[in-house]
């Protein structure tokens, strides 16, 4: 993870804490929040009293709970500051505007071909200023702005390692000049965690708490969430799963599947759309199936070893990759059918190929990021 400090200068991680909490659960009075936090009540109080100051909580109707003195419930003020995400690869851009309550104010999309780094920029600054204009929003009160793109992170050093899919972005201070452009701290973010925290936050995860999202788009990834909490691992790079399969055998990414259909049926659509390759997969029904035959063991097996490693209570089989196609590859993902290691057994978690409410699941969670990091 990349990142610049965001303008909510003062807020302690305790505080930062009970705003999760808040956005979480929606309300709480300051006894719940006390317990959620594990410290006093008057600490408490005293914390929300600058919150409440400040304009960031709001204080609701006095509710009795039967014995004891009434409670008042807390809510977080949706418009203390808005969050911006966006997801960049070489086919699209992808903005999401969320507010401080983490609901879904607004999104836009642009397709293209954004291979090198300026096209991207330009892109970025106009789907910005569409966005908050639409949504008649000042750009002062923009906390942060979380961008996910391909690309894993070297260790003590403020460089990325990008995908070879957007290698032309390659020699820029990315971080810098997206913050010049978007005019508001910025944290990048490795594509497939941003999927996952998109998930969580969008409550597809809710009745989990350890979960996998599966990223399937021009490459693999994952998303591990422990305890409801992004794992990210030594140097931000947990869940490269992509690493575990041999670049020459058929993987269950979009870039693996573009391929085979071009050299199976002579033509593919142009970019990424995913109504126009679920149409054009439709009418070349035999060219993807005969891919699923070579896929759908590559993506059993990679499951299976997550399963055996993590034990999640569930795999969400995400990423770029048209839904059609990673609801066919999800029955591949049943172990006691597909037997990918010869008989050997794993507790089976549970499969799902989520559909989400946001158009993108990735710019929604870049922008749930900033709000779930918040920090002082």
């Amino acid at each position: 993870m990349l990142t610049r400090q965001h303008p909510l200068e003062g807020i302690g991680r305790t505080q930062a804490d009970m705003l999760k909490h808040l956005r979480r659960k929606g309300m709480a009075s300051r006894v719940q929040l006390a317990e959620m936090c594990g410290i006093t009540t008057a600490a408490v109080s005293t914390m929300t009293r600058d919150l409440i100051e400040r304009g960031i909580i709001v204080e609701g109707a006095r509710r009795s709970g039967g014995r004891g003195a009434p409670h008042i419930d807390l809510t977080l003020s949706e418009k203390a500051g808005y969050a911006i995400g966006l997801h960049a690869n070489r086919f699209a851009v992808s903005v999401a505007l969320l507010d401080f309550r983490g609901n879904l104010v607004g999104e836009w999309q642009e397709r293209g071909s954004f291979e090198s780094f300026s096209g991207l920029l330009d892109a970025v600054g106009r789907l910005k200023g569409e966005l908050l204009s639409a949504s008649a929003i000042d750009p002062r009160l923009l906390i942060g702005a979380g961008i996910a793109m391909p690309t894993r992170f070297h260790q003590q050093t403020a460089s990325l390692d990008l995908a070879q899919e957007v290698i032309g972005w390659t020699g820029s201070d990315l971080a810098t000049a997206l913050e010049e452009t978007l005019g508001c701290p910025v944290m990048i973010e490795n594509d497939a965690n941003a999927a996952a925290m998109g998930e969580l936050t969008m409550g597809n995860a809710a009745t989990h708490e350890n979960f996998v999202y599966l990223y399937l788009s021009e490459g693999i990834g994952s998303g591990i969430i422990v305890n409801g909490e992004l794992y990210r691992g030594h140097a931000g790079n947990a869940g490269e799963v992509g690493a575990l399969r041999a670049r020459g055998r058929s993987r269950p990414s979009f870039d693996d599947l573009a391929s085979w259909c071009l050299d199976h049926a002579g033509v593919i659509p142009e970019g990424r759309s995913a109504g126009e390759w679920t149409a054009y997969l439709e009418q070349h029904e035999a060219v993807l199936e005969t891919w699923l035959a070579k896929a759908g063991p590559e993506t059993a097996t990679l499951a299976f070893m997550i399963a055996a490693i993590l034990a999640p209570s569930a795999i969400y089989l995400g990423g770029t990759l048209p839904w059609s196609v990673r609801k066919r590859l999800a029955g591949w993902l049943e172990f006691a059918t597909s037997d990918p290691f010869e008989g050997a057994r794993v507790l089976q978690p549970q499969i799902l190929v989520p559909q989400n409410s946001a158009t993108d699941a990735v710019a929604f969670g870049a922008a749930a990021m900033i709000l779930h990091e918040l920090r002082g």
